[in-house]
Order: C-alpha cells, then sequence, then structure tokens
C-alpha cells in the first residue's frame, strides 16, 4: 500500500471513534498528530502497528477550553493538516457545569472548540442533520434557556450551519458533518449504572463498531467526491438533508454569535 504524504490530525484520538481513525487512516499518511486530554499508555504503539514508518505525535489539549485551543493553533499556525478530524466528545446528560471561561462545558467541547481551527478536509463527528428543537435566538449560547436536550440540538444543528458558513469563506476547502449512528464506544461508562448497564446491553446488539465508523470516516477523507464544499452525512457517509431550522438568516446569526463568543474568550 503506497503511503502518501498527508499530515492528519485526530482530535479526541485516545479512546472510541477518535482512535479508530486515527489506526485506520494511519496506513494512508506519513504524519499523525494525536489529541486527547490524555494519552494511555499504548496509544502510540497501536497506531503504529498499523504503519511502523508513521511519525505519530500526541499533544495533550483539553477542547473545553478555548485558551487551550487558541494556543495549539498558535503553535500549529504554519502546520498543513491535510485532514482534520474533531471526535472529542463529552455525556450531554449532565447539568450545566460552566468553564473557567465561562462557557457551558458541553458546548465549549462538542461545538466553539471545534470551530477554532480550519484545514484542507474538516469533519466534525456528531449527529449531522438531526436537530429537531428550534433555537431561541435572543439565546444562542443556551443559558437562560438551558435543558440537556437544547444544549444538545443546539450544537448539532449549530455544526451543520457552520459547516456551510467555513465552506462559504474558504470555498476550496471541505467542511463536513457526519452522524456516525449508534456506535460502542466507552461514552456510558460514567453514566449512572441504571443508565449504563442497560445502554451496553443494547450497544451489544445493536450499535456499530468504532472500526465500522473508522472505515466510512476514512472515505470522506480520501474520496474525490468529498474533496470541496461542504456536506451532512449518515453513517455509511451518504448526504442527509438539512433541517427546517438551517436557515440562511440563522446560519448567519450563528456565525457572527460563534465568532463573538470565540473572541470574547479569547480577550480574556
Amino acid at each position: 500500500m503506497a503511503t502518501s504524504s498527508k499530515h492528519a490530525l485526530i482530535v479526541g484520538a485516545s479512546s472510541g471513534i477518535g482512535l479508530a481513525v486515527a489506526q485506520q487512516v494511519a496506513p494512508f499518511v506519513t504524519k499523525l498528530t494525536l489529541c486527547s486530554r490524555s494519552c494511555p499508555m499504548d496509544l502510540v504503539a497501536s497506531i503504529k502497528a498499523k504503519n511502523p514508518d508513521v511519525e505519530v505525535v500526541h499533544e495533550r489539549l483539553d477542547m473545553s477550553l478555548l485558551l487551550e485551543v487558541r494556543k495549539f493553533t498558535l503553535k500549529h499556525a504554519t502546520t498543513n493538516f491535510d485532514w482534520v478530524v474533531l471526535a472529542a466528545g463529552m455525556m450531554f446528560f449532565s447539568e450545566r457545569v460552566v468553564t473557567a471561561e465561562g462557557l457551558d462545558n458541553k458546548m465549549s467541547t462538542m461545538y466553539y472548540a471545534r470551530l477554532n481551527r480550519p484545514g484542507v478536509r474538516v469533519l466534525c463527528v456528531l449527529a449531522a442533520g438531526q436537530a429537531n428543537v428550534a433555537p431561541v435566538m435572543d439565546d444562542l449560547g443556551v443559558k437562560r434557556s438551558y435543558s440537556t436536550s437544547r444544549c444538545a440540538h443546539a450544537t448539532v444543528l449549530y455544526l451543520d450551519l457552520m459547516a456551510q458558513s467555513l465552506s462559504e469563506h474558504a470555498p476550496l476547502a471541505s467542511f463536513m458533518h457526519i452522524d456516525p449512528g449508534f456506535v460502542r464506544t466507552a461514552y456510558f461508562d460514567n453514566a449512572a449504572w441504571y443508565m449504563r448497564l442497560p445502554m451496553k446491553a443494547i450497544a451489544a446488539v445493536l450499535a456499530d463498531s468504532p472500526e465500522k465508523v473508522a472505515q466510512v470516516i476514512l472515505k470522506t477523507l480520501t474520496a474525490e467526491e468529498y474533496a470541496v464544499g461542504w456536506k451532512l452525512l449518515d453513517k455509511r457517509a451518504e448526504e442527509v438533508p438539512k433541517t427546517k431550522f438551517h436557515t440562511e438568516e440563522l446560519k448567519d446569526a450563528v456565525w457572527e454569535h460563534t465568532l463573538q463568543t470565540i473572541d470574547n474568550v479569547l480577550k480574556q
């Protein structure tokens, strides 16, 4: 297998989908930069097992803190990432927790931090096209109208909208948001036992493996039809329609809100 001279950035690479993607793309790149809050002892070795010649670098990154993301982007301002996969995630089924920067930790990790480093092909892994709760236009930060459901749907919808906005600002790049479906990961490991046990049992029967999802993601990074523009994708990497909330008015409002939120945090 011929290895291309590409550099991939995988965020959320310590486990689950992010780890599976890193292992899947290893034979196709010359360098992998892996980011996560922790680095399991066998992380780099598991990647090298797929391609002994690939250069693997791990950098600690907490996606819930935009200042950390900013430090990372400044450090890599001249780094040419060919593929950027943003798979960092966390449990939505928990109360609102405010970060040191004043943002909800779930929205910061799953949304704001993901829009701070565009690249050639950028893929966000969450739930494309699945938002079905109307946003509150005068509370896009979901501070006054907070609920776990509203936070989840806002995050998903905003990623849909920003894929389009970023594409309009960088028309030669590719911005994608994919819904991987139900995946067997450690997602519920920290949930209460009454949620953890039944969900693990259901996942064992119905969920896809991270490795299967990673194969689909590799297709979005390599196939020509995903090279430019913006796309909302399902677990088979097939395009899904925009939701009824995906309007030009909301797209522009979310763009301004996102830039202003990031700017406010970085001024702290």
